[in-house]
Formats: structure tokens, sequence, C-alpha cells
């Protein structure tokens, strides 16, 4: 096994050469499953199942940047920094909230 790897470094194969080949490979694979299959497999499904979340939470982001934009005018800084860390169940709060606050500051108010 130490031979071979030698061989590799003298050849000047490394993992950053190599890494794009496996990528291509895996993805070639994946393209030929069922969506049953990817499914089944279960460290896929969890990043799958993590990326929608994410997924999710970026698209409230979004939504509650522009319902904020559309009702108030320009977003400081800060908020918007605040909404794109904010998880999920905030930025749903948040954009209901829009609906019936006077101001940018009522919408982030805790207990309202």
């Amino acid at each position: 096994m130490h031979q071979s790897l030698r061989e590799w470094d003298n050849a000047g194969i490394t993992s950053d050469s190599v890494m794009p080949v496996g990528r291509r490979m895996l993805e070639a694979s994946l393209n030929m499953m069922s969506r049953e299959e990817l499914v089944a497999i279960p460290r896929l499904r969890d990043l799958l199942g993590r990326a929608r979340q994410e997924g999710e939470r970026i698209g409230a982001a979004n939504m509650v940047m522009r319902l904020l934009h559309r009702r108030f005018g320009p977003v400081p800084a800060w908020m918007g920094e605040r909404i794109a860390k904010a998880p999920l169940h905030d930025l749903e709060e948040w954009g209901l909230r829009v609906l019936d606050a006077r101001s940018l500051e009522e919408v982030f108010a805790d207990g309202a």
C-alpha cells in the first residue's frame, strides 16, 4: 500500500486532481438511480432533507425581506443580517407580523 501511494506522489496525482474525477463518477452514478433508490440511501436522505429545509428557510427569508421593503421601504443592513440568519419559525412569524405592524421595529419586537 505504501509503495503505491509513493508511486502516486511521484506521478503528481493528488487529492485535488482526483476529487473532480470522483465527483463526476458520483454524479453519473446518482443520475442513473431512481428517486426511490436515492432516498433509500440513509446519508443522502438526510442531506436531501437538510437541503430542503435550508431551501425553505432561504425562500422565507427572501419573502420577508421583500414584504418588509414593500411595506416600509429600504431595510437596514442589521435587519437584513438578522433575517438571513433566522430560523424558519421566526421568519414565518415575522412574515405574518408585517401585515399588522406599523413599523419595522414592531415586526421584530419580542412578544408581539
